[in-house]
């Protein structure tokens, strides 16, 4: 029996780790044909989304090598933590060059293809903080939020093309990238208290989510920005663990435990 892929092309960028990787290796594992691309790493081919002639040659390069492109999951990314008074011009510009105009790259350069073959699916990674904004990000916060703008609106112009286009937001994931935060225990443990689902996401849940929208899974699901957040962006309390409960609970209001 196949996978839920089977017959079909897909191109990754930021393919080399993370959750680039995590997706490439399910939809592989689904019966895909797969390409990965990325700047450096183990990936089939090499190249840099900010560049326009570096994201045709791809798509031009594995239409050419296997016949067609059915999916494109646009996984690369990057993000600053900073103060923004001070933020460097080059930074602010490398973030959204890298999240917000190589997406688009990306997306143009594959739907020319889709369009000739009668359709296909685009998967576009944003963030929780597509959604809300983070502290200490404003160039990350500002790129995902215009990856979920430009999700809706590929998916109207697309659509009668037989194109989907969905996007991803992610909660914090444990890769590679965000290792750092978990050298202290005391954070992990802090983020049970915050995330419903009392665990970290992993790259493998984010790969999941991309499984189910680039499948006929999802043949009637276009435009969304999915969060994979465990439940985070549910109820954003000021307080957390059993004081998120009292916090808004005047004198007068009742509560199924008492």
């Amino acid at each position: 029996m196949g996978g839920l892929l089977e017959q079909r092309v897909a191109l990754v960028t930021g393919a080399a780790s993370g959750i680039g990787r995590a997706i490439a290796e399910r939809f592989a594992a689904e019966g895909a044909r797969v390409s990965g691309f990325d700047r450096a790493g183990d990936v089939e081919y090499h190249g840099d989304v900010r560049v326009p002639a570096d994201v045709e040659d791809v798509v031009a390069r594995v239409v050419a090598s296997k016949g067609q492109l059915d999916v494109l999951v646009c996984s690369a990314g990057v993000r600053e933590i900073g103060d923004v008074y001070t933020m460097p011009t080059d930074e602010w510009d490398n973030v959204i060059a890298v999240n917000l105009s190589g997406t688009f790259y990306c997306c143009q350069a594959a739907a020319r293809h889709m369009r000739e073959r009668g359709g296909g699916a685009i998967v576009n990674l944003s963030s929780v903080g597509g959604l809300i904004g983070l502290a200490r990000r404003p160039a990350y916060t500002a790129a995902k939020h215009g990856v979920v703008g430009l999700t809706k609106s590929l998916a109207r112009d697309l659509g009668p093309a037989g194109i989907r286009v969905n996007a991803i937001c992610p909660g914090l994931i444990r890769t590679p990238l965000t290792e750092q935060y978990f050298a202290d225990d005391a954070f992990e443990e802090g983020l049970r208290t915050v995330v419903p689902q009392g665990r970290v996401g992993l790259a493998d849940d984010v790969a999941d989510a991309a499984l189910y929208l680039a499948s006929d899974q999802s043949a009637y699901v276009n435009g969304i920005a999915l969060t994979v957040d465990g439940g985070w962006l549910a109820e954003k309390s000021f307080a957390a663990g059993d004081a998120a409960g009292k916090t808004f609970l005047a004198s007068n209001e009742t509560r199924d435990d008492v």
